[in-house]
């Protein structure tokens, strides 16, 4: 059992649409119990990148914390096997069961699964494909859009409405890097900002570095203004190749999300221009206490919970009082 204090959303990072639909909770004292619960999680690739393994580490620990019995399983970035485990978490009689999907559109079938044993479920940092939302309860996580909206906004206001820009996209079928590319284009609605590429960077950082190379040949100086990325991690690939070749000065960077605390230094620095700031601590906490929820029979009094996400930016990144992970 552990007292908590709740805030999830601040109405200043979210627009108003999104606000109408999501779940804004002001700051209170909550005690949560999770004793004599049993939550399944799968999540989604746990040691490809520091914010999954932040996340999955956040998790662990608030079980214990809460006193819940959590079989937290991982498929290593394979959708086939996550669907096999999720059938595991079924036959384990699970009280609520969470799901990270690896692709929202095999995650289907799976969340139909869960709801037709009878099992409260809620998807995490990814939401499935719109025909399986019906089978859940709610998702708790970022905004995907909203990140990749406000992150493009902020793109805007640096370069100006005529900027030309290439994309390196999240893996293919990923829901996430679909939102997150959404969430661009709605950023440059009404402009004149020009996407002249876009290529998956497949959410490897070796791979957007090289997709990143190519860029910076095919385009000359000054042909391009900026990469927009669909994660730090891609950022960070893209710098690699943006410093190789010379030309910092030339093409910005821009990343839609950031789930690694060290992406504050690259903004500080001016490796980064400006991202959207994910917290996995924040996000896996807040995704625990909505499992438990659902374990005890309340329902969410939203769908759509969305956590805070703020933009940082060399002006304002010392200002944001994030909190280390």
């Amino acid at each position: 059992m552990k007292k908590r204090i709740l805030a999830m959303i601040s109405a200043a990072v979210l627009s108003t649409t999104l606000l109408a639909s999501a779940a804004v909770v002001s700051a209170e004292e909550e005690t949560i119990d999770g004793s004599g619960l049993k939550i399944g999680m799968v999540v989604n690739n746990s040691g490809q990148d520091p914010y999954q393994s932040a996340y999955y580490e956040t998790m662990v620990s608030a079980a214990k914390e809460y006193g819940c019995d959590l079989q937290i399983l991982d498929p290593k970035g394979d959708a086939t096997k996550q669907a096999e485990q999720i059938q595991d978490l079924i036959n384990m009689n699970c009280d609520s069961i969470i799901v990270w999907p690896i692709n929202g559109e095999q995650a289907v079938a799976s969340v139909r699964a869960i709801n037709k044993a009878g099992i409260p479920c809620l998807t995490a940092n990814t939401n499935v494909a719109e025909a399986g939302e019906q089978f859940i309860k709610c998702y708790v996580g970022p905004s995907n859009v909203e990140e990749g909206k406000v992150s493009a906004q902020e793109m805007v206001n640096q370069l100006g409405p005529d900027a030309k820009i290439v994309e390196i996209s999240g893996p293919a079928g990923y829901t996430t890097a679909l939102e997150r590319t959404e969430g661009l284009h709605q950023g440059i609605e009404g402009t004149n900002v020009e996407i002249l590429d876009s290529q998956t960077g497949e959410g490897n950082r070796e791979k957007c570095q090289q997709v990143m190379e190519n860029y910076l040949q095919k385009y000359a100086a000054g042909e391009i203004d900026a990469v927009f990325t669909f994660d730090d991690n891609g950022a960070y690939g893209a710098w690699n190749a943006i410093e190789a070749a010379g030309r910092q000065d030339d093409v910005k960077i821009f990343a839609a999300a950031a789930g690694s605390y060290e992406t504050l230094d690259y903004i500080r620095d001016g490796k980064i221009a400006a991202t959207a700031m994910q917290s996995p601590r924040f996000d896996a906490g807040e995704t625990l206490v909505m499992a438990i929820k659902l374990a005890k029979g309340e329902e969410p009094e939203e769908f759509y919970n969305y956590i805070t996400t703020p933009v940082a930016t060399a002006e304002n990144v010392d200002d944001l009082g994030l909190e280390a992970w």
